[in-house]
């Protein structure tokens, strides 16, 4: 929890994107988690979402990992994200806290505090918040966007006011049978702030409660803020990265060449948080070619396609393997939703042969 000195007051800075889309709401967190410099006090970002939209991790491909024909019936618009993960569906049942801080030990644990108190201000009890999930016995309340860099901590957490689990489920599967079944899977690993408190939860009443934990359970005295001018300049700069997102357009790039290529190998395994598929090309145990994909993290998310490069023309030999991964992974500051050694592991087991499984 914050530990905040008697004698000083610490201060916050809120901004309260009201009725505003997914898309905007995304680019201004990314352009103040991208400043030149971490901001002097946590900022934090209150967001209630405008319209419907579909985002997905930046290294997730189509009718993959996600099925466009559904998406086109449904008139649902997409786009991309900066960073991995899995497929979400936004829609006006779902509010946004957002959370910069400076990597300072006395922001530790602002984002479990603030998740954590805001919960407990509105009845909601049995919670666990990380850095991926806010959990509420053991079901998924909401998905959470974090980033780590150039001293910057910050968080993106997406709570469900409602669920809706039809919709979930066909972003995924195209048969009707398939999608009932997925819906009772999805109730048992998913749920909504309505069905937790037994009522319908306003998304505006849910925020301004924000403000009573800041000041009254966190300690901050809270100051209001507009964008900046360098800031705005950034907005704009990563809106038009999100629109034109090219770290998923070489993800798809690369994934569609080897599904052509002739001898092609794929491996998938199912991550604690997330999927991993790599499609391989190998010769004398030698990988020749790679496409690495999926709902997994990899941060920093544009050296993804780096790590494939050095591991292009690599001898499929354990020990060396298991040195030059750690070594990119060291090197590189990489945080994954898989070790070194997961890697290595499947990469050496497809040198033996076909390696299909991890049924989604």
């Amino acid at each position: 929890m914050i530990q905040s000195n008697p004698q000083t007051t610490l201060e916050t800075k809120l901004l309260t994107l009201k009725n505003r889309r997914i898309e905007e709401a995304l680019s201004v967190f990314e352009a103040l988690s991208s400043r030149p410099k971490p901001p002097e006090y946590p900022l934090v970002i209150l967001h209630s979402n405008k319209g419907k939209a579909v985002s997905l991790g930046c290294f997730q491909v189509a009718d993959e990992d996600f099925l466009t024909g559904f998406m086109r019936k449904r008139g649902l618009k997409y786009f991309f994200r900066l960073h991995g993960g899995d497929v979400m569906l936004h829609d006006e049942n779902q509010v946004g806290i957002a959370l910069v801080t400076p990597a300072e030990e006395k922001y530790r644990d602002i984002y479990i505090s603030l998740v954590s108190f805001l919960l407990k201000r509105n009845g909601v009890l049995n919670i666990h918040v990380t850095n991926d999930y806010i959990l509420c016995f053991n079901k998924v309340l909401g998905e959470v966007v974090h980033v780590e860099k150039n001293g910057f901590s910050s968080w993106f957490a997406f709570i469900y006011l409602k669920r809706n689990y039809e919709e979930m489920a066909g972003l995924k599967f195209p048969k009707e049978q398939l999608i009932k079944e997925r819906v009772s899977k999805l109730k048992e690993n998913y749920i909504g702030l309505d069905q937790v408190l037994e009522k319908q939860v306003s998304a505006d009443a849910f925020l301004e409660s924000v403000r009573t934990v800041l000041t009254d359970d966190l300690g901050f005295k809270i100051r209001d803020f507009r964008l900046s001018l360098g800031e705005k300049k950034l907005f704009w700069k990563i809106r038009d990265r999100l629109k034109n997102n090219r770290i998923s357009e070489a993800v798809q790039l690369k994934h569609s060449a080897l599904l052509r290529e002739e001898g092609a190998l794929l491996i998938s395994k199912r991550l604690m948080n997330g999927f991993l598929r790599m499609r391989l090309k190998i010769k004398d145990k030698t990988l020749e070619k790679i496409s690495i994909s999926g709902s997994f993290m990899f941060e920093p998310s544009e050296r993804l396609r780096d790590f494939e490069k050095m591991l292009e023309g690599k001898e499929l030999d354990e020990t060396v393997l298991t040195e030059k991964v750690t070594e990119f992974f060291i090197n590189e500051k990489v945080k994954a939703s898989f070790t070194a050694f997961e890697i290595v592991e499947l990469l050496c087991g497809a040198a033996g042969g076909p390696n299909e499984h991890g049924d989604k």
